[in-house]
């Protein structure tokens, strides 16, 4: 019996000292967003607008309404009975997204809005905010709505990832 118990104390050891050498850290330099992931971070910088800061007072009349440019797209959004249906960007590709996380942007970097000293009360947990986004190759821009000010149930929106 002693025997068996050395042996499977023996065997675990082992196996912890050759699992602790690929549990440590390597060098620096190594990790997420280094290399060829830095890149692409670098190109896909995210540009977060409040779209209904941009419409402003458009949103009241129907139709197709300048909010801004990118690069030289004029982007644009079709207003139908005082929500926004769809938008665009000349021809750069959009993308419906949505998130339960209230976007904001400061110098470029996304950060979500913290409500009440930094907690968010249970009811506000489920909201979910709709954003059309484009990606012009280098950034990625979205205009955020709250979902009383877009026609959401209309179309598929895709989980939002702020890593693309």
């Amino acid at each position: 019996m002693p025997r068996t118990n050395l042996f499977t104390v023996l065997l675990a050891g082992a196996s912890l000292l050759v699992a602790g050498q690929y549990a440590m850290a390597g060098p620096a330099g190594q990790g997420k967003g280094q290399g060829k992931g830095q890149e692409r971070a670098a190109k896909h910088m995210h540009k977060n607008m409040a779209g209904k800061n941009a419409l402003g007072e458009k949103v009241k009349r129907n139709g197709k309404h300048e909010v801004g440019k990118i690069k030289d797209k004029t982007v644009t959004a079709d207003v139908d009975n005082g929500k926004v249906r769809n938008m665009a960007a000349g021809d750069l590709p959009m993308k419906r997204v949505k998130t339960t996380m209230k976007m904001a942007s400061v110098d470029g970097r996304l950060i979500p809005v913290a409500l009440a000293n930094g907690v968010i009360p249970a009811q506000f947990t489920t909201i979910e905010y709709y954003g059309f986004c484009f990606d012009d190759g280098y950034d990625f821009y979205c205009y955020w709505y709250e979902p009383v000010e877009v026609y959401y149930s209309d179309y598929y929106w895709d989980d939002y990832d702020p890593y693309y």
